[in-house]
């Protein structure tokens, strides 16, 4: 796992998390999430997609706490394999799919990793799934988190990467839906769906925001900004 991030962190390509980090300069202004925070959530996607790897994630990232912080992670990928939704697609999807795509406004080469995307083959239609850990309590908690932390465009840049994948697996595909699945990390660890494609204006707004910052990384490339040379 820990090599598959290195190698998908080193595809010369943008990605949605280029995109924060380029708001985030521009506008002067960091989002603070906390270094364990961000390792916690890493560690909570590989024991959760990938089981067989997150003895050496925890190692890795949380050493410090390493009993602690397994025991809660196995708390909460427990309640999502207890959910029937979301142990359905577990079981059925494809987890962690690499997705290589060209913005046809910018003409960008982007990239997106889904958590989980299955393709029906007999409808024609696709689900992408993400999972968030949240200190959301309600669902209202949690859908105002979506908004805040520009959950609504990474919607709009994941569906729009399979509409243009270079692969054009999903050129066919009728209808792609995107579902945010937020799992409270304190008891008694709740969990809130989300299903993006049916908020109006949800995507569409995100979609705003990516092309908007899309445009911004293009003429920011095109002054040659020492920083983005060096953004994976």
């Amino acid at each position: 796992m820990i090599t598959e991030l290195i190698d998908y962190r080193s595809i010369p390509r943008v990605s949605n998390s280029d995109l924060t980090r380029l708001k985030e300069e521009f506008l002067g202004t960091n989002r603070f999430i906390g270094q364990r925070a961000l390792q916690f959530g890493r560690a909570f996607h590989s024991h959760l997609l990938e089981p067989e790897s997150v003895g050496g994630i925890i190692e890795q990232l949380l050493p410090d706490l390493k009993p602690i912080e397994s025991g809660r992670l196995e708390q909460l990928t427990e309640q999502v394999r207890r959910d029937s939704f979301c142990r359905r697609y577990l079981r059925k999807s494809e987890r962690e799919r690499v997705i290589l795509f060209t913005d046809p406004l910018t003409e960008l080469a982007c990239k997106a990793r889904l958590d989980m995307v299955y393709t029906s083959p007999k409808s024609r239609n696709a689900l992408i799934l993400d999972f968030k850990t949240t200190s959301a309590r309600t669902q209202s908690q949690f859908l105002q988190s979506c908004y805040d932390y520009d959950y609504d465009r990474q919607a709009a840049f994941y569906i729009d990467g399979l509409r243009h994948a270079d692969s054009r697996e999903w050129d066919q595909t009728r209808q792609i839906r995107f579902v945010l699945i937020g799992v409270q990390k304190q008891k008694p660890h709740r969990l809130f769906a989300i299903e993006a494609t049916s908020i109006p204006d949800f995507v569409e707004y995100g979609r705003k925001k990516y092309r908007f910052w899309l445009r911004k990384w293009n003429e920011q490339q095109q002054n040659a900004t020492p920083w983005l040379r060096q953004a994976s």
